[in-house]
């Protein structure tokens, strides 16, 4: 009777170490994975998809397309949390507003578009994060909005600020201080000191070479870099970084048939530039202390590039090619520079104008 009792007083014991040991250890609802997101703004279906990027061969997979509510859609902006993005529809003079929902990467577009200035070429979430400017390329101005860090939603500021003739581009200095706009019909560049607020004080204008489509600032600060459609080229400009004030440096940078925009990866080693005619992208080294360009390869896409886009980790590129209605993805050798095709071309909706990474 002992021994049966002793058996049974020790099985009794096991049971309860087990329970407490499982008890120690609960189970953890694995969160769900968030996968990062390409959004494609199309020109002529007047809409935006959404693909989803795989993170090791940089491939889109599309996750959804829905209408802005706008017409013609060129550039979209995120905002720093990534929970909300902003496209500018150029043919209806509005923007509209998306909640990214972080875990599935879907969007829910926010009410009604907001009104803007007239044709918004351009717009891009300011140094602080807290700001939309809108480049309003036949109103010849920049407007303003204060974005609600809650809703996302987009507030006028009051007032504009002048640019010269045609603006088409924007461009922050990495330390927030300056802005830089570029104008097309007066080829030129207009400087812009950046107060506490965000508000824009025009500094001056500096002369470029013909009909700049974009501007775009080298990582360090110190050089700026103008497409000129109507020269052909690459301007190179120094950037003083007490007062802002460009300085065009000599020498030029020739290019491909009508350049349309300009992208240097975030180490500031190289420039990547479309040629929407030509159907390319070329590639040029930048010398870190001069900031001048060195020719290399030379990579066709689909017909009509118009923007490329590099991730946050610079090893993927996307191109939208606004005339074969796609995205060219390419692999990017992080020592030369050099574009490698990930693949096909990604279908995308008609005219797509622009690519943005939410990270």
């Amino acid at each position: 009777m002992r021994k049966i009792a002793a058996s049974f007083l020790i099985l009794i014991l096991l049971v309860l170490l087990t329970g407490c040991g499982a008890a120690s250890s609960p189970t953890t609802p694995v969160p769900p994975v968030t996968s990062r997101l390409a959004l494609v703004a199309n020109s002529i279906s007047d809409s935006i998809s959404g693909y989803a990027i795989d993170a090791q061969s940089g491939r889109l997979s599309l996750k959804g397309t829905m209408p802005t509510g706008g017409t013609s859609p060129r550039v979209i902006a995120v905002e720093p949390s990534g929970r909300f993005a902003y496209v500018a529809n150029t043919a209806s003079n509005d923007i509209s507003v998306f909640a990214i929902d972080t875990n599935t990467g879907t969007l829910r577009r926010l009410g009604a578009p907001v009104p803007a200035g007239n044709r918004p070429q351009f717009i891009v979430v300011g140094p602080t994060g807290s700001l939309l400017y809108v480049v309003n390329q036949n109103s010849n101005n920049l407007s303003g909005f204060s974005i609600d860090p809650n809703t996302g939603a987009l507030t006028p500021l009051s007032g504009t600020v002048v640019t010269d003739s045609l603006p088409v581009g924007l461009s922050f200095h990495p330390s927030g201080r300056f802005a830089y706009v570029a104008n097309s019909n007066s080829s030129d560049v207009t400087v812009y000191a950046v107060s506490n607020t965000g508000a824009l004080g025009l500094l001056g204008a500096v002369p470029a070479r013909a009909n700049p489509t974009s501007i775009t600032m080298h990582p360090s600060g110190k050089f700026a870099y103008l497409a000129n459609s109507g020269s052909n080229d690459i301007t190179v400009l120094s950037v003083d970084p007490v007062s802002g004030v460009l300085a065009v440096l000599p020498g030029r940078a020739d290019t491909g048939n009508s350049p349309t925009s300009v992208t240097v990866d975030s180490q500031g080693r190289f420039a990547y530039v479309t040629h929407s005619i030509a159907g390319n992208i070329a590639v040029f080294a930048i010398d870190g202390a001069t900031g001048a360009l060195t020719p290399g390869s030379v990579v066709p896409t689909g017909a009509n590039p118009v923007s490329l886009t590099l991730d946050a980790s610079g090893q993927f590129a996307y191109v939208a090619n606004q005339g074969s209605d796609d995205i060219s993805v390419f692999a990017v050798d992080r020592v030369t520079g050099a574009l490698t095709p990930a693949g096909p071309a990604v279908v995308a909706g008609t005219g797509p104008a622009w690519v943005t990474i939410v990270e």
